[in-house]
């Protein structure tokens, strides 16, 4: 009996946390302000269920080379069309922070 009821608990907890995963991504879906830098004008990206990124064609400081998202665990990774890294950010807050690859300059996300 203790078996059948360490099983039935392990499957509600797993299927929990999935559903979790799936609900973080959600989040991340729509659309998100792109800054780069500290003096640099943001930029919208929209991010897709499919893990598509477009930009509002406003995008001069860097953000239309994101074409692509991928979370990982709690983090983002920010891709370009060709899936070579743009910049890996972190939560913080309602916003996502990190370090834009080439050239390491301050990448933010917010709504």
């Amino acid at each position: 009996m203790r078996k059948l009821h360490s099983l039935a608990l392990g499957s509600v907890v797993a299927l929990g946390l999935i559903g979790a995963a799936h609900a973080a991504d959600s989040t991340v879906t729509g659309a998100w302000k792109l800054t780069v830098g500290s003096a640099d004008a943001p930029c919208t990206l929209n991010f897709a269920d499919d893990g598509n990124v477009t930009n509002s064609g406003d995008c001069s400081n860097g953000g239309d080379a994101v074409g692509h998202w991928k979370a990982v665990g709690s983090r983002l990774q920010l891709l370009s069309n060709n899936d070579s890294l743009v910049a890996y950010l972190s939560p913080k807050g309602d916003t996502y922070q990190g370090k834009r690859v080439a050239d390491g300059r301050v990448v933010a996300l917010a709504r």
